[in-house]
């Protein structure tokens, strides 16, 4: 009987899909999109831009609200990436079908298990990812696929240019590559990529993902697509890719740009940073031990604290992993825009 409990309990824990998760805010992925941007040249731009025209949200939502000033194709492009979040469901959404049926809520992570320490027997033996699901990786190949197909409807392509834009953003933010499990109460189903798992910064209380995802600008309301609003995003994104590229990464770093350059693989980055920064202690003596986030969402008191060292550690981690999928965003598009 035990070990037909923990079997319901393993297929559970594969079932389960952190829905409230965006990794990066809009911030973030405005940032790395328009690192990807700048590294194209300007025929490739164009080419760009020429598809996402063509989208079915061209005027409704990447074209809306631009910043005086700002270059449309540049606006569209830095709105391709936050797009995938865009067309969520959202509570109380008056929205219609027409935005929420292209959400894809699988496709944004993948939930490689983490086993807190202690925990190895109880789960020892369990199939924690089930392989038939769709995940960030399969998206990524598929969205690729369907901007490679000659005979595919420039809008179809448009939508996928999209998930691209949006998911190498993704798949470089630790906490989309990696779940945490653990015996105790509340994680013996994952934590959601760091969405049940409870920190606080001083007095500031936060979801481990929901602290990621702000690390390089806050977003102060995802919903507010207000043209105020998106100005105050943009000049956020704007400084923050100036900052990055005075960034020299580091010759590991380099050696990886060279090396790795499958999803799987950067996926696996992603994997290693959430294990070894994401969910490790400061003094990187292991790793961090959760605490039950109550179900009315209140996260309490006991959780653990990031200090000083582990505030500087995860913010030069998001940098690099920011610097990274902008440069691999940009290598993958010229690629996909220029096959005959």
């Amino acid at each position: 009987m035990r070990n037909r409990i923990l079997s319901l309990i393993g297929l559970a824990a594969m079932l389960v899909a952190p829905s409230s998760a965006s990794a990066w805010n809009a911030v973030g992925h405005m940032v790395v999109a328009k690192l990807a941007f700048d590294q194209l040249d300007e025929v490739d731009q164009l080419r760009l831009f020429k598809l996402l025209k063509t989208h079915p949200h061209y005027a409704k939502y990447l074209a809306a609200n631009k910043p005086e000033l700002v270059n449309e194709a540049e606006w569209a492009t830095m709105r391709s990436a936050v797009w995938p979040d865009w067309v969520r469901p959202r509570r109380k959404d008056n929205r219609g079908a027409d935005v929420t049926k292209y959400s894809r809520g699988e496709d944004h992570y993948i939930n490689i298990p983490i086993i807190a320490p202690g925990s190895e027997e109880f789960f020892a033996g369990k199939t924690l990812i089930n392989p038939d699901v769709t995940n960030i990786q399969t998206a990524l190949k598929n969205r690729c696929n369907d901007i490679r197909t000659r005979n595919a409807a420039d809008d179809d392509k448009a939508i996928a240019i999209c998930w691209v834009f949006h998911l190498i953003g993704d798949i470089h933010q630790p906490l989309h590559n990696a779940t945490y499990f653990s015996s105790d109460k509340g994680f013996v189903t994952g934590d959601l990529g760091g969405n049940k798992f409870g920190v606080r910064e001083g007095t500031k209380k936060w979801k481990l993902h929901a602290y990621w995802d702000d690390i390089m600008g806050v977003d102060r309301d995802y919903n507010d697509d207000s043209q105020g609003h998106q100005t105050e995003l943009y000049k956020t994104a704007l400084k923050v890719a100036d900052r990055l590229r005075g960034i020299e990464l580091s010759e590991t770093d380099r050696d990886k740009l060279s090396k790795n350059t499958t999803f799987d693989s950067w996926s696996k980055e992603g994997f290693e940073l959430a294990k070894s920064v994401a969910y490790q202690k400061s003094d990187g003596s292991g790793l961090m031990k959760a605490v039950e986030t109550p179900l009315d969402g209140m996260i309490p008191d006991e959780v653990p604290e990031l200090d000083e060292a582990y505030v500087k550690r995860a913010r030069e981690t998001a940098e690099k992993q920011l610097i990274l999928a902008g440069k691999r965003l940009a290598d993958r598009m010229k690629l996909l825009l220029n096959e005959k």
